[in-house]
């Protein structure tokens, strides 16, 4: 069982970084391969033009770093997607990676291996109830995909380590990457 992280925060050692390592522990103790892959050491274009029709599409912009770094999403069976909430969204390095997928769906020997992964979401926050601004667009693009959702943790913090005072978001992060894992072993 292989967990790919994708970290979509700029600031390594923020908020959102912490819960993603204790997600990738809580993983970890179940013998989970973990790979934490930071999207901003990757230059990821914005997606070009590609097409109308889906699954005849072409990535008009693989000459930098996505392939890369999709392959990596490719093997994978848990993907996680944790990102600050900016502007009531994922972070602009998330968002990159994520509509570049869009060169890639229903094409023959993509999509089958885009299909049936298990899906979380780590988002960390500065103002009052902002998750859900990252979490119902994930939940709408797995279902997109054919993936499942396997759950999410939005925790409110704004200073840089402030999280690292939250032993409950900290241990919730932890069985999170315990659980996304034993849920996708036991079929999803």
């Amino acid at each position: 069982m292989k967990v790919l992280l994708l970290a979509g925060s700029p600031r390594k050692g923020g908020n959102t970084d912490t819960l993603a390592d204790e997600f990738l522990r809580g993983a970890l103790t179940v013998r989970a391969k973990i790979e934490k892959v930071y999207l901003d050491d990757y230059a990821i274009r914005p997606i070009g033009p590609v097409g109308d029709v889906v699954g005849q599409r072409v990535d008009t912009r693989a000459d930098d770093d996505f392939p890369t770094v999709f392959e990596a999403f490719l093997g994978a069976d848990v993907v996680c997607f944790a990102t600050p909430v900016y502007w009531q969204g994922v972070s602009a390095q998330t968002k990159c990676f994520i509509d570049r997928l869009s060169a890639y769906i229903r094409k023959p020997g993509y999509d089958e291996r885009i299909r049936g992964k298990g899906y979380v979401v780590i988002a960390a926050y500065g103002a009052a109830d902002e998750g859900h601004w990252v979490t119902e667009p994930l939940k709408a693009g797995v279902k997109f995909l054919g993936g499942t959702y396997l759950g999410d943790l939005c925790v409110r913090a704004y200073k840089k380590g402030e999280v690292k005072e939250n032993a409950e978001a900290l241990e919730a992060a932890f069985q999170l990457g315990r659980e996304a894992v034993q849920k996708m072993k036991a079929g999803g």
